[in-house]
């Protein structure tokens, strides 16, 4: 389904981004280099608020655990690294792991932007 965000590209400087909240789903909806893009605002490795983050690149970087994600692709592009010392242990091999960041598609109707986000059935 194809949901109006209530952003127009006006909302949107050059390199920025918003959150939203459409059908109980936050998005973050954003321009890097005049391209759109927007993605789920949970962080794919423990949940917290992408929001809270920072663009490097074209990554979004997680405030919590600095893992960042390509805005466009929804691809995990680096994982900060989590030793404090040479003795450092992690918890199990699951600590680390991450799902891609879910992305969704962005349409323009004059400069309106909208948003697909999947059917929930």
């Amino acid at each position: 389904m194809i949901f109006d965000t209530g952003l127009t590209l006006k909302d949107l400087n050059f390199t920025s981004f918003k959150k939203i909240t459409i059908e109980k789903e936050d998005i973050v909806i954003g321009k890097k280099n005049e391209q759109l893009f927007a993605f789920n605002n949970t962080c794919p490795h423990k949940g917290a608020s992408l929001s809270k983050g920072s663009l490097n690149g074209d990554n979004i970087v997680c405030y919590m655990h600095g893992y960042e994600y390509n805005v466009f692709t929804g691809k995990l592009e680096n994982m900060k690294s989590w030793k404090k010392d040479a003795t450092w242990i992690e918890q199990n091999d699951q600590w680390r792991y991450s799902d891609d960041l879910k992305t969704y598609r962005i349409f323009l109707d004059e400069d309106r932007i909208f948003v697909e986000l999947a059917d929930p059935s």
